[in-house]
């Protein structure tokens, strides 16, 4: 292999200087400053685009923030109107019962009087007629007349 005779060593190394050399002033130097300048744009911009990120997260947590604080306050107005209407109802519901309670009352006393009447009532009526069937089955039995006013005064000592 002819590359690794010692004597071809020094052409082969002046010939990889001058490549080198062609390579780096013709290429590498010209579009080095243009990958600096685009490296250090890109940088700007990602340092921008953070920046803008980061001031949109701050608007977004103040947004979350103010929405947060307005919904508590719904849930609290909300509450107390539930709370409101509640007693509201439970007052309503009160005063019915109340008017109720009298109405009822009212016709428990009524109905309380309409019984007393009508047991008084069949009381006289029970006392007559058993007065009345007492004294046909004396009549019958007996033969004897005997007065209604008797047989009442002996049902009621009977009593």
């Amino acid at each position: 292999m002819p590359q690794f005779e010692p004597g071809n060593f020094l052409p082969q190394l002046f010939w990889l200087a001058v490549i080198f050399a062609v390579l780096y002033f013709a290429v590498i130097r010209p579009t080095l400053p243009k990958v600096g300048r685009v490296i250090d744009e890109r940088e700007g911009r990602v340092a921008g685009d953070l920046d803008a990120a980061e001031t949109a997260k701050h608007e977004a947590d103040a947004i979350r923030t103010r929405y947060d604080e307005a919904m508590a306050a719904a849930r609290q107005a909300a509450q107390a109107e539930v709370a409101a209407a509640s007693e509201k109802a439970a007052a309503a519901a009160e005063a019915r019962m109340q008017a109720l309670a009298a109405v009822l009352d009212g016709k428990a006393d009524a109905a309380a009087g309409q019984l007393a009447t009508a047991r008084a009532a069949a009381k006289a009526t029970l006392a007559a007629t058993t007065a009345a069937l007492t004294g046909d089955a004396i009549a019958k039995l007996t033969g004897i007349d005997v007065p209604a006013a008797e047989i009442e005064a002996a049902l009621a000592a009977q009593a």
